[in-house]
């Protein structure tokens, strides 16, 4: 009997102190996601090339995140986010040279491109070992967005590329399904509010947007 009851304490200390090496070893811990980002319809926008505005957003349906976070606890963890989206447009130009108009046609291009540089805390609102693992992020940083409008005719050829860079926040969180001891299939949902964009009098408007973002953990 007594034997038994030691074998037994010697379990139960060695399991106490295989939990708090894993604690232990826990904080410093960096994970890794890649993945694809969905974004919904931006609003209106307006570009201002030389002479020319051109009424448009930034809204696309593709895109893709990166993410860093680094553990300081088995719940709190920094992240640092970077999101990109981006589009192509082509349309139809009518140019007139002179008086009356003689419409010369020609083919305008438009390349809006937005950029998110993000960081804050992510905190794992349930145990790390969980198959499922919810999460929860506040990310604050700036958005930066370059549009590259071009086109080549008989009436003119022009190339020109705009840029700004406004403050920029996402809100929300996601679930981590762990597949194995390394990956996890993760999905997240959040608000990205920007401020970037021009309405039609030009001053600067925010841009509110839903991501969708689905992808690979690296743990």
């Amino acid at each position: 009997m007594r034997r038994l009851y030691l074998s037994a304490l010697l379990v139960v200390l060695l399991t106490d102190w295989s939990f708090a090496q894993t604690q232990n070893a826990l904080p410093g811990r960096l994970e890794f996601f890649g993945g694809y980002l969905d974004a919904g319809e931006f609003p209106y926008n307006e570009f201002r090339f030389s002479g020319l505005s051109l009424p448009s957003d930034f809204g696309t349906h593709r895109g893709m995140e990166f993410s860093i976070t680094r553990d300081l606890s088995e719940r709190l963890g920094i992240k640092g986010d970077f999101s990109t989206q981006f589009q192509s447009n082509s349309f139809p130009l009518s140019v007139c040279l002179q008086t009356p108009c003689v419409p010369i046609e020609q083919t305008g291009q438009l390349h809006p491109k937005l950029f998110n540089f993000l960081g804050g805390p992510e905190i794992k609102l349930g145990n790390r070992r969980w198959r499922f693992a919810p999460f929860t992020h506040a990310l604050f940083g700036v958005a930066h967005t370059t549009s590259r409008f071009n086109t080549s005719g008989g009436a003119f050829t022009l190339s020109q590329t705009i840029s700004e860079t406004g403050f920029s926040m996402a809100f929300g969180g996601g679930t981590d399904l762990r597949i194995s001891r390394r990956f996890s299939l993760r999905t997240s949902l959040d608000f990205n509010p920007k401020w970037v964009g021009r309405d039609d009098a030009g001053a600067r408007q925010v841009q509110n947007d839903l991501r969708l973002a689905v992808g690979v953990l690296f743990h």
